[in-house]
C-alpha cells in the first residue's frame, strides 16, 4: 500500500496543472532576487545621493519599457512572456501583501501616543475614505466614457479571434487560490468527455478523486506548501538559532509558515459544506479570514509569547525584527562593519517581497498595454486630480475634527502607497507612523470588502476561465502603434450594434472606473487583491498607484504648496 500511494504521488505530481503550478512558484522565487539584482544597486546609489524615490517603481517602468519596445521588434516576446513569466508574475502579485505584514507588526511598537485621539482619527478615515472612493469612482468613469468619445474610433470591428489577445488566465501558482470547490460531477463529466473525444476505451478511465487511496494523496498535494516550510523551519531555522543566537532565518521560515496557514484557513472556509449553506456567515469569515489579518494576528501573539519566553520588552523585540525602512540601508551597515545579525532581521527582508511585487505590475501593465494607453488620459487627469484635491482636502478635515499639525498632515497623503507616502510626509514634518497606519489599513479594508462592493455595484472584471467563450473585446486596431498596439478601446467595439455595444462600454467604464479607484485608495494591497481576484482592473489599478503616488509627491515638494498644507494643519 505505501508503495502504490508513493507510485500515486509521483504521478500527481507530474501532471501539467501540478507542474505548472510549483514551476510558477519557483520561477517566482528565484524572481524575487533577479529583481534585487536591479533595485538594491538602484536604491543604494538614490540613498548615497540623497534622492528620496523607491527604486522599485523605476524598475517597474523599465520592465514595462523595455517588454514593449523587445515586443515590437520580435513578437514572439509576447508568447515567452504568456509561456514562462505570466504565472511566477501573478505568484508574486498574488503574494506581495505578505510583504505588509513587517509594517503591521510595527504597529505594537509604534502606536498612537494618546487615546483620546483614536475616535478623532477614525472620524477623519472614514469621512476621508468615503469621499475619496465615491469621487474617484464617479470621476474616473465619466472620464473614461469622455476619453472613448473624443478619440472617436473611425473603424470598429470584432476580431472572432479572441485567443489573439493576451487576457491573464489565472494563476496555479503554488500555493493555490481559494476559489469555490466544483462539485465532483462536473470533474466526473470532464473525465468522461475527454475519454470520448480520445476515443478510449471507458474501462480505462482514471478513477475519480475520492476514494479512500486518492484522499491522502489529495491532502498531501493540498497541503504541501505547510510541509514544505515546516520542512525548513526544523531543519535550518531552529538549529542556527540554538547555534548561533541568530533569530532571522527562525522568524522567516515561522512568519512564512504563518501566510500559508492563514490562506490554507480561508481556502478551507470558501470550500466548507456547512457554511455554504449559511450565506451571511460564510460571508462574514471569508472577510475576516483575510491572510494579511490571520498572519499578522499570528505575528502578533508570536512577538508577544516571544517576550514572555525571552523576558525582554517588545521594543527590543522589535527592534531585532526590523532595523531600517529599506533593505538597501541594512546592505549599507553590513557592508561597513560586517555584522549581519546586528543589521539584518526577518522584517527588513519584507523589501525582497515589497520591491519584486511592484517590480512585476510592469509586466502586468505590459500585459494591458493596449488598454492602459486607450485610458490614459482617464488615468492621469483623475489622479492628479485627486491628488491636488485630497492633499489639502484630507488636512483641512482632520485639522477640523481636533487632530494637531503632525497627525492632519499625515492625511495629506491618506491614500498614497507607502513607497512614495512616507517621502512626502517626511518632507512636511507629518507622523510617518499614522501615515503607515492609515495607508495599512487602507488596503486591508479593501481587500476585506472589496469582494462585497463589486458584486454590491454589479462590475464584471474577473477573467472568464472558459477560453472557448471569451467575450469578443479584441477590436481591429485603426492605427498602428508597435510598443503599444493601440486598438479601438475595448469597451466600444460594439457600438453600431444597438444595446449590446451600450452594455459594453457600461461593463467596461466601470472595469476602469473600479482599477483607478482601487488603486488610489488601496494602493499597493489592493492592486495585490486584484491580482488574487483574477480581475481585467489589476493594470489600471497599478498604473493609477504609481501616478496618484507622485503627483501627491509632486504637490507637496512645491514649496508654495507645502506652506498652505502647513497653515492648514497648524492654523
Amino acid at each position: 500500500m505505501e508503495i502504490t500511494l508513493v507510485q500515486k504521488l509521483c504521478k500527481s505530481l507530474q501532471t501539467p496543472a501540478l507542474a505548472k503550478r510549483y514551476s510558477d512558484a519557483a520561477v517566482g522565487l528565484i524572481l524575487i532576487f533577479c529583481i534585487q539584482l536591479l533595485v538594491l544597486p538602484t536604491q543604494i546609489a538614490l540613498d548615497l545621493h540623497s534622492v528620496n524615490l523607491p527604486a522599485s517603481i523605476l524598475v517597474m517602468f523599465l520592465v514595462l519599457f523595455t517588454m514593449a519596445i523587445a515586443s515590437s521588434i520580435n513578437g514572439d516576446i509576447e508568447k515567452l512572456y504568456n509561456k514562462h513569466l505570466r504565472g511566477p508574475t501573478d505568484f508574486l502579485g498574488r503574494h506581495m501583501s505578505f510583504g505588509f505584514v513587517a509594517f503591521f507588526v510595527l504597529l505594537i511598537r509604534d502606536h498612537i501616543d494618546s487615546s483620546s485621539d483614536i475616535p478623532k482619527l477614525a472620524g477623519v478615515f472614514v469621512l476621508t475614505t468615503t469621499i475619496s472612493y465615491v469621487a474617484s469612482f464617479l470621476l474616473a468613469s465619466v472620464g473614461f466614457r469622455l476619453e472613448q468619445r473624443l478619440r472617436r474610433p473611425k473603424q470598429t470591428a470584432i476580431d472572432l479571434e479572441s485567443n489573439n489577445k493576451t487576457w491573464p488566465s489565472p494563476s496555479i501558482a503554488w500555493p493555490a487560490l481559494p476559489y469555490e470547490r466544483q462539485p465532483k460531477r462536473i470533474s466526473q463529466l470532464s473525465t468522461l468527455s475527454k475519454a470520448l473525444s480520445t476515443h478510449e476505451s471507458l474501462t480505462e478511465i482514471t478513477k475519480v478523486p475520492g476514494s479512500s487511496t486518492a484522499t491522502p494523496i489529495e491532502f498531501v498535494l493540498r497541503t504541501a506548501p505547510i510541509w514544505i516550510w515546516l520542512f525548513l523551519l526544523t531543519t535550518i531555522g531552529l538549529p542556527v538559532y540554538l547555534a548561533t543566537d541568530y533569530v532571522m532565518p527562525f522568524e522567516v521560515f515561522s512568519f512564512t509558515l504563518f501566510w500559508i496557514i492563514s490562506i490554507q484557513i480561508q481556502r478551507s472556509l470558501r470550500s466548507s459544506h456547512i457554511l455554504l449553506r449559511f450565506c451571511h456567515l460564510r460571508s462574514f469569515c471569508l472577510i475576516f479570514s483575510n491572510p494579511l489579518v490571520l498572519t499578522w494576528a499570528l505575528a502578533t501573539a508570536y512577538m508577544w509569547a516571544k517576550t514572555l519566553y525571552t523576558g525582554r520588552d517588545i521594543d527590543t523585540i522589535i527592534g531585532e525584527f526590523r532595523h531600517y525602512s529599506s533593505l538597501s540601508k541594512c546592505i549599507i551597515n553590513i557592508v561597513q562593519d560586517h555584522d549581519v545579525p546586528a543589521h539584518l532581521g526577518a522584517g527588513d527582508l519584507a523589501g525582497l517581497l515589497l520591491d519584486a511585487g511592484v517590480a512585476c505590475m510592469g509586466f502586468k501593465m505590459y500585459e494591458y498595454r493596449s488598454e492602459l494607453w486607450a485610458s490614459l488620459g482617464t488615468v492621469s487627469f483623475t489622479c492628479t486630480a485627486l491628488a491636488a484635491i485630497n492633499v489639502f482636502l484630507n488636512v483641512l478635515v482632520a485639522h477640523g475634527f481636533g487632530l494637531q499639525a503632525n497627525e492632519a498632515i499625515a492625511f495629506a497623503s491618506r491614500s498614497a502607497t507607502l513607497a512614495l507616502a512616507i517621502p512626502a510626509i517626511e518632507n512636511l514634518g507629518g507622523s510617518t507612523t499614522l501615515t503607515s497606519i492609515i495607508a495599512i489599513f487602507s488596503g486591508i479594508l479593501f481587500q476585506m470588502a472589496g469582494d462585497w462592493l463589486f458584486s454590491l455595484m454589479r462590475i464584471n472584471d474577473r477573467v472568464l476561465r472558459d477560453t472557448s467563450i471569451r467575450p469578443l473585446k479584441v477590436p481591429i486596431p485603426t492605427r498602428n502603434f508597435p510598443f503599444f498596439k493601440t486598438a479601438t478601446p475595448v469597451g466600444s467595439t460594439e457600438m453600431n450594434n444597438g444595446n449590446s455595444g451600450c452594455c459594453r462600454t457600461d461593463e467596461e467604464s466601470a472595469t476602469v472606473a473600479a482599477g483607478v479607484t482601487v488603486g488610489i485608495n488601496a494602493a499597493a494591497m489592493g492592486t495585490a487583491y486584484l491580482i488574487e481576484r483574477d480581475s481585467r482592473a489589476v493594470a489600471y489599478s497599478a498604473l493609477s498607484m504609481i501616478v496618484f503616488g507622485a503627483a501627491t509627491v509632486a504637490i507637496t515638494a512645491l514649496p508654495g504648496a507645502a506652506e498652505a498644507i502647513i497653515f492648514l494643519a497648524s492654523r
